[in-house]
């Protein structure tokens, strides 16, 4: 009675779980076009909030050739991080990194000091890529 009851429980499930591949659904009008409005406006998104580390900031004559320097610098020791340099009058900045997290950037903030010991962490604008 036991065996008969064993292969009755087996043959069951074998012919639910045939079953469970032809699963359907209907979607509600408009839910395809707003699943693409959605995709299409995540696409345009490039920036989003996170932290960079300020490494220096010019201001004055020659500044604009202090910033490139310094970024030479930077490049030199640290090639994997990206970098940007930025104008508002009357200070040219050199900024790095995208760091989603304040943990991330202050761990790299950690190396970077060591060759740029004026360098902290702000809240900025990262690319989102």
């Amino acid at each position: 009675m036991k065996q008969l009851g064993f292969i009755f429980i087996i043959i069951c499930s074998f012919i639910f779980s045939k079953a469970q591949k032809n699963v359907s659904f209907d979607k509600e009008k408009g839910i395809e076009l707003l699943e693409q409005q959605y995709i299409n406006v995540w696409k345009k998104i490039n920036k989003m909030d996170g932290f960079r580390i300020q490494v220096t900031s010019f201001a004055g004559a020659n500044s604009k050739n202090s910033i490139e320097k310094a970024a030479n610098l930077f490049e030199q020791n640290f090639s994997g991080i990206p970098y940007y340099k930025s104008y508002f009058e009357p200070n040219f900045r050199l900024r790095v990194g995208n760091y989603r997290t304040k943990l991330d950037a202050y761990k790299a903030l950690q190396r970077i000091s060591l060759t740029f010991p004026g360098a902290f962490v702000l809240k900025d604008q990262i690319d989102y890529k």
